[in-house]
């Protein structure tokens, strides 16, 4: 499995391919992106489905365009729909299509690979994480960066909460966890536990 990286639009968003031979998944696509575009068709890749880690929209914004050409399925959590529908109605024109809304537990197999979704809500009251559970993978949306965690001084977010989303990341997953944030570079787990000024673990 391979992982093509496109930073995007003016917040610098993250968005992700996730590739298997011809196969693929989008995580977050926050702009539209003829680099993403572009990448999908030089490689010849098959768009299985979108994954939104939570519905902001520099996180959401590109959707729409690569829904309509690629005719993909969308996956988002339920607790973020308000602004993947009102807010993104009031910005962008129209709702984010999304096929299916989850909440945890919520899992599924692609290709070989089981994929586990898991809530971390407080950046949004929806935030996400996927663990890819065979490769120790972890698309972590804007809940835990490196270094640094997601911003708690917009709507709807809340410090408390997601610190805790965090301690609960500490304790799920391994150490050498691979994680592949929403801005700025990769890290691991391991990492974030010994160095993160905002949540550290020494378990």
């Amino acid at each position: 499995m391979q992982i093509q990286k496109f930073t995007l639009g003016n917040l610098r968003s993250n968005c992700y391919i996730v590739f298997e031979e011809t196969h693929a998944f989008i995580v977050d696509p926050g702009y539209e992106s003829q680099a993403v575009i572009d990448f999908i068709e030089n490689n010849d890749l098959t768009i299985d489905f979108i994954y939104l880690t939570h519905g902001h929209i520099d996180h959401v914004g590109g959707v729409k365009q690569l829904k309509e050409k690629y005719d993909t399925k969308v996956y988002a959590p339920q607790k973020d729909i308000f602004w993947m529908t009102t807010y993104t109605k009031e910005k962008l024109g129209y709702d984010i299509p999304v096929d299916v809304f989850f909440n945890e537990p919520f899992e599924f197999e692609w290709l070989d690979f089981t994929l586990k979704f898991f809530d971390t809500p407080g950046h949004s009251l929806g935030g996400t994480i996927l663990w890819i559970e065979d490769l120790d993978v972890m698309f972590s949306g804007d809940t835990l960066f490196y270094q640094t965690i997601g911003r708690t001084d917009i709507p709807y977010a809340d410090a408390d909460t997601l610190i805790n989303s965090i301690k609960r990341i500490y304790s799920l997953f391994p150490q050498q966890t691979r994680v592949y944030p929403g801005h700025g570079r990769s890290t691991e787990i391991g990492h974030e536990k010994k160095y993160n000024p905002f949540v550290k673990s020494n378990a």
